[in-house]
């Protein structure tokens, strides 16, 4: 390397002219115009993201990359341990985060600020990380495909990874501080590493024979290029442990290759050399960040990372062993590949566990399975389940990536056209019309996967390799090309699995555009190796050129006329924080006005530290104080509960607590509810705050994601879909059913705990027959008129049995029947931002139904909603009429939007006229109680006492009950006791308490 580097600078020294150095030398000024581009891109938003208070970050991951990062800064080099403050109640250890991504972001602040860094320029540092990261794969990018084309050709391929619009850009803007772009960078930096290895051992040809007489000068050169690329392989899954995707494509390589070179009467022993080396160098550096003794998880530092490269390393020496004696025993050629074959598959006959676990490690954890629970991840899902095929790979790659599959083509057609024989003609055109059909008849090759079991894309990578590896037996290929193929092959069906893995076929695409470009340049005989630019320029035929111009405005022009706004990154709706700062004012109170975690109803215990060392639990739970307690909500906010709370969140974007949380969050009932907790809480721990949005209330939103991982429910069964008729058209138009309304989210967020009747509203519909696109036909519910809204809830129920089409409430807040209150949980924070789009959802359901303004929706949608679950008080109540229903109702204040709402719950006296009710929401006795005793000091607070009121026979029995907050949470064990007293006619100031607000 030290001399190729000395022979280029004297090459330049001894130029003869400036235009012999400027084409030596013109790549490295285009190189840094286009990073500066793909910087100053990115870059643009960097003002959305810094506060008065520090930065904010975009999205979930990089609030824990933070958390990990500030810990580095402050332990350099060791990384957490393990996290007790999140997934309670047993902690964590993502080995995705606090990885080498972390060490080098926090070596490189510590480094630049002399040990001594601020939080502003720590935050600024993990701000631009990302871009940073992803415009250096412009240099192993670049050296990837000049390594196949020239530089010129490389140099459009990096063009076209500078413009691409797609997911690569927005995983690499300002403000998003996660590993993604590491990633990138560190995969295409590892692929770099195998083709230089490879093509060195191309180049000297080790074999045994060197090995065994210690041949330094031969071994040298292929030696230390097959460590480094053992050590780039184990870099890329220091800083992400599934990082183990690049062994198992180069595995596969490895053993395609030596197997085909027997095939074709040559050495495997180079490509031997190279698997074994490298591989066993990258599983024995895995040992360093071992923390599992498992081998069921790629994601984390685990057997796994350490068991397949020594199994790829010892298995290339195994078949270059097998190779040899083959030679020596001179036995037929042909059989070598079969031979293989059967040992493959008695091997994983005989080591079936290991090969499933390995395989679900592989599969359905790393990009080529997008499951259920991962379709609820946004960049998990498949890009295609909502995008027609063509719409989605135009707006990530405008023609970029057809000109990248021909390319590809090419390669693996252009030795089998070259050999004139008809066979081979036959095979390409096969190979052509298979991989038309994989890759854009899915729709039709999903419903063959589905009789395999698999996907589409699992379905395609196994032909595309079966293609591949029919080809290689047909003709030998270069080892770099090949090695080329199998990566292209793999990254194109991840990147049709999960939406996030198109990151990594941008470098895909950039490499093989390079090499269409040098393909085209061959056949139009362009690409001149003349002494001196003016010759080379002089040689050239006008028809040349124009068709060069020609090839390269087709494949760069579509990136840069219609679609400059792609690049508009600087706009917050482009490129901002998004909900989390909504969600700060919430989280800061809660931080501020609930117990830390450890002083639950104890001030006098030491408080758990959120930013403290805690040794990994040798059982692998943590054992938690018993004032520590767990906050409630949906998966998506438990990074920004950890980092903006400092509380302990029970679910969290690893999907720890997903299902349990997705349980509780649709319970059916409080018992249900509470079952769910118990569930995740075992025996010692305990909720006490609950978090709720108005995306997880909102059917339109994210109210569908907890339906995913509750196995007991669908969405359907929440959502009833009824047809607006306009003409011919149809309308769908969302109602809920009554299973909506008592779920546990929706009792807390649009009722605030409160028990809800029907409002007497009606919409009536009727069958409707209309035709399927499949030629068929299907019945729907349709409606015309809107909404009916009667005088009384008896009208409309009279109403509704006497018309069978008609419909009982299911609009907006309103219920079919009565939901009942919850006892143990009440509103104690809400935020002081509407969400706009709950209200427009509203708006639209409202013009859908012709229904009135105010009769949708109960209370004010704030965007995020507090609950606290408590004991609660005890109201023992006598002097109602036997049989009679009590209703308790009191109305409460929140400040911050200067709205009230009424709780109201009901019961049923006995014979003997008595009841007994258990509130959560207390009137009084509120400065006796906050953080500094163990207490929540609550936001919302009673304007009235509690009401309570029966009827009987045309009499009025009324009483009032002051609940105090001592009462509530369980300090006080006594009951509140109360007496209803008939009130005379003339006593009755009005009706019974109604919700507002």
């Amino acid at each position: 390397m030290k001399d190729a580097v000395l022979d280029y600078i004297r090459g330049v020294k001894q130029a003869d002219s400036p235009a012999d150095v400027l084409k030596q030398v013109y790549h490295i000024p285009v190189l840094v115009a286009l990073i500066a581009f793909m910087l100053a891109v990115r870059l643009r938003a960097l003002e959305n993201f810094q506060t008065d208070g520090g930065v904010t970050f975009r999205g979930n991951d990089p609030w824990y990359h933070f958390r990990q990062t500030n810990y580095l800064l402050e332990h350099f080099p060791t990384t957490m341990p393990f996290d007790p403050m999140t997934n309670y109640p047993t902690g964590t250890s993502v080995d995705q985060f606090g990885t080498l991504y972390d060490q080098l972001v926090s070596g490189f602040i510590l480094l630049t600020s002399f040990g001594d860094p601020s939080t502003e320029y720590a935050g600024l540092i993990m701000l631009v990380a990302a871009p940073v990261f992803l415009t250096a794969t412009v240099v192993p990018a670049y050296l990837i495909a000049a390594r196949f084309t020239g530089r010129w050709p490389a140099l459009v391929g990096t063009a076209v990874f500078a413009l691409l619009p797609g997911t690569v850009l927005r995983y690499s803007l300002v403000g998003y501080y996660d590993h993604s772009a590491a990633e990138v960078f560190f995969q295409t930096l590892g692929v770099f590493g195998f083709v230089t290895a490879i093509a060195v051992a191309q180049q000297s040809q080790p074999v045994w024979e060197l090995v065994v007489d210690r041949d330094l000068d031969a071994l040298r050169r292929p030696l230390v290029y097959s460590v480094g690329a053992g050590v780039a392989a184990a870099l890329y899954m220091w800083a992400w442990p599934p990082g183990v995707l690049l062994v198992g494509f180069t595995g596969i390589f490895f053993a395609l290759k030596i197997t085909t070179d027997v095939y074709h009467d040559r050495s495997p022993e180079p490509m031997a050399f190279v698997g074994t080396v490298s591989m066993m160098v990258t599983g024995l550096l895995m040992l360093v960040p071992l923390k599992s003794f498992t081998i069921g998880s790629a994601t984390q530092h685990s057997l796994l990372q350490v068991i397949l490269p020594l199994g790829v390393g010892l298995g290339s020496l195994f078949l270059a062993y097998l190779a040899r004696q083959w030679e020596t025993r001179e036995l037929d050629r042909t059989w070598y590949p079969i031979s293989v074959g059967i040992l493959i598959i008695v091997s994983a006959t005989a080591f079936s566990t290991f090969v499933v676990d390995l395989t679900g490690a592989l599969i359905a954890r790393i990009g080529f399975s997008a499951g259920a629970g991962s379709r609820t991840i946004g960049e998990a899902t498949p890009p295609l389940a909502d995008n027609p095929p063509f719409e989605f790979i135009y707006s990530e790659y405008r023609l970029a990536l057809f000109t990248a599959i021909a390319a590809a083509l090419v390669i693996l057609a252009r030795p089998l056209i070259q050999s004139n024989d008809t066979r081979d003609t036959g095979y390409v055109a096969a190979a052509l019309t298979t991989v038309g059909l994989i890759y854009l008849g899915s729709p039709v090759v999903d419903q063959i996967a589905g009789i395999f079991g698999t996907s589409w894309q699992v379905l395609g990578l196994l032909i595309s390799t079966g293609l591949i590896v029919g080809a290689t037996l047909r003709h030998r290929y270069e080892a770099t090309e090949l090695y080329l193929l199998v990566w292209g092959a793999f990254i194109i069906s991840a990147a049709f699995t999960q939406v996030r893995f198109n990151y990594y076929l941008a470098v895909v695409v950039a490499v093989f555009n390079a090499i269409f470009i040098a393909q085209v340049s061959d056949l139009l005989d362009i690409r001149s190796t003349v002494g001196s630019v003016r010759e080379s320029v002089e040689s050239l035929e006008g028809w040349q050129v124009m068709a060069g111009v020609t090839i390269v405005f087709l494949v760069l022009a579509p990136f840069v006329f219609p679609t400059v706004a792609a690049w508009d990154t600087a706009g917050p709706n482009s490129n901002g924080p998004g909900a989390v700062e909504i969600w700060d004012g919430s989280l800061e109170w809660m931080n501020e006005e609930t117990p830390a975690p450890g002083t639950l109803e104890d001030p006098d215990a030491e408080p758990m530290d959120p930013t403290g060392t805690y040794e990994r639990p040798a059982n692998g739970d943590y054992d938690y104080p018993d004032g520590a307690y767990g906050v409630q909500s949906w998966w998506d906010y438990g990074h920004w509960i950890t980092v903006h709370g400092e509380r302990i969140p029970n679910a969290n974007p690893f999907q720890q607590g997903a299902t349990e949380a997705a349980n509780y969050l649709l319970a059916p009932n409080a018992t249900a509810a509470q079952d769910a907790l118990d569930e995740k809480m075992g025996e010692d721990g305990q909720t006490r705050y609950v978090m709720i949005d108005s995306q997880m209330a909102n059917p339109n939103s994210k109210f569908s994601a907890p339906t995913v991982f509750n196995d007991n429910v669908s969405f359907n069964e929440f959502i009833d879909v009824v047809y607006k008729s306009q003409g011919q058209q149809l309308q769908p138009v969302r109602l809920r059913t009554q299973r909506y309304y008592e779920s546990q989210m929706i009792r807390l967020y649009a009722y605030h705990g409160s028990a809800v009747n029907p409002a007497p509203v009606v919409l009536d519909t009727q069958r409707q027959t209309v035709p399927t696109r499949g030629g068929g036909q299907t019945t729907v519910r349709t409606f015309e008129n809107g909404v009916q809204r009667f005088q009384t809830l008896e009208a409309a129920r009279d109403y509704v049995e006497e018309n069978p089409g008609a419909q009982l409430g299911g609009i907006g807040d309103n219920p079919t029947e009565r939901v009942d209150a919850l006892e143990h949980y009440r509103l104690i924070k809400a935020s002081d931002t509407t969400s706009r789009n709950y209200l427009r959802s509203y708006r639209r359901l409202q013009q859908q139904t012709n229904a009135s303004a105010g009769s949708l929706l109960r209370n004010n949608p704030s965007w995020v909603k507090t609950f606290e679950k408590v004991p609660g008080a005890t109201i023992e109540g006598s002097g109602a009429p036997a049989g009679s229903e009590v209703q308790a109702s009191v109305q409460m204040q929140i400040p911050v939007s200067d709205r009230q709402f009424v709780y109201t719950q009901y019961a049923t006296a006995d014979a003997d006229g008595t009841f007994e009710l258990t509130v959560p929401y207390s009137t009084t006795g509120y400065d006796e109680f906050g953080p500094e005793n163990g207490y929540t000091n609550i936001s919302v607070r009673a304007n009235s006492e509690y009401r309570l009121q029966a009827t009987s026979d045309g009499a009025l029995y009324t009483g009032t009950a002051t609940v105090d907050e001592a009462q509530v949470v369980g300090v006080d064990d006594a009951a509140v006791d109360v007496e209803l007293s008939e009130e005379q006619p003339l006593q009755l100031g009005g009706q019974s308490i109604q919700a507002s607000g």
